[in-house]
């Protein structure tokens, strides 16, 4: 009966021990005990993982192209008219920073999409709006939205995104 009970201790913690990650997300390791504990440089792949239940945590970033719409906000032109916009945004995480990410921001993808894309966001329609009077909006609307979308690019790749789309939404006061 002890062996019984001593088999069975260690097949529970056996199956503990081990966590699959879906297909299109990355794991990240977290060491909450050690030396080297903290969130580890190296992203999980894929498939089964194995780690230690008691001083470890594996969390999960999916990895594949999100696509967020945005509520409608207003932003004015360098004349001071306002516009209104309703953003949709197709993004994913570029493969491998998704521990970056998790370290940097300390939240679940959802929660970073929902506050810090929001604002870089925001932030992009606020800088390039602010260049542009309202006749050179209207009638430059595709340079306008490409200067946009290529400043928003760069701020989400230096932060470990890739851009795939943005819609504007743009309505004209």
């Amino acid at each position: 009966m002890k062996k019984i009970m001593i088999f069975a201790g260690l097949m529970l913690t056996v199956l503990a021990s081990c966590t699959r990650i879906e297909a299109g997300y990355e794991g990240i390791l977290v060491k909450q005990y050690g030396s080297d504990k903290g969130i580890q440089d190296v992203s999980l792949v894929t498939g089964r993982v194995w780690y230690n239940p008691w001083t470890e945590d594996v969390e999960t970033y999916a990895t594949y192209v999100l696509t967020k719409d945005y509520d409608v906000f207003t932003v004015n032109a360098k004349d001071g008219s306002e516009f209104q916009v309703d953003p949709t945004l197709s993004f994913n995480i570029v493969q491998g920073n998704s521990p970056r990410i998790f370290s940097k921001y300390r939240k679940d993808l959802e929660e970073v999409t929902n506050t810090t894309i929001l604002n870089y966001v925001k932030d992009a329609f606020r800088l390039q709006m602010n260049k542009y009077t309202t006749d050179e909006i209207v009638s430059n609307r595709e340079k306008f939205e490409t200067s946009v979308q290529s400043t928003l690019a760069k701020v989400l790749d230096d932060e470990g995104f890739h851009l795939e789309q943005l819609t504007s939404g743009l309505k004209y006061p």
